[in-house]
């Protein structure tokens, strides 16, 4: 029942009811399980996925390799989604490392990400603001 509503759900937004099946399930399993089935969502394009996500991994290790994955299987519109899914589980700093770590000529993420960042931090966040400047120089001298 669970999987086909994941399946049902790379075509389809789910009901709330079959959303809370799947995750009933999914939190009754181990969490390397999870990932595993989050990351076929992922590949299936799956419309829930990063709700769902959101709601299921909370091992640092997890949610670390669940971005990196989905953040690279992402368009520009749907990474803002994913640095949602991951700023307040890992923080700002750390997700911009992970952005940089993976960021290469093919997939432009920082490009992509740099226009969505602004959005997560609050104004006074100098720190914050700092390390968002800091991507955006690395964004402009590989411009270069």
């Amino acid at each position: 029942m669970q999987l086909r509503l994941i399946q049902i759900s790379t075509y389809r937004s789910l009901t709330s009811q079959e959303e809370k099946v799947i995750l009933d399930y999914l939190k009754s399993i181990p969490e390397v399980a999870v990932y595993e089935i989050i990351k076929s969502m992922v590949e299936q394009k799956s419309l829930v996925t990063i709700v769902i996500a959101k709601k299921v991994l909370h091992t640092r290790d997890y949610v670390t390799k669940m971005f990196s994955y989905g953040v690279l299987e992402s368009n520009a519109q749907s990474i803002k989604l994913w640095l949602d899914f991951v700023i307040p589980k890992l923080g700002f700093k750390s997700v911009v490392k992970l952005i940089e770590d993976l960021n290469n000529d093919s997939n432009r993420l920082i490009e992509k990400a740099a226009y969505w960042l602004p959005l997560f931090i609050s104004e006074n966040e100098k720190r914050s603001w700092n390390l968002l400047e800091n991507l955006k120089e690395k964004l402009k001298s590989s411009a270069i």
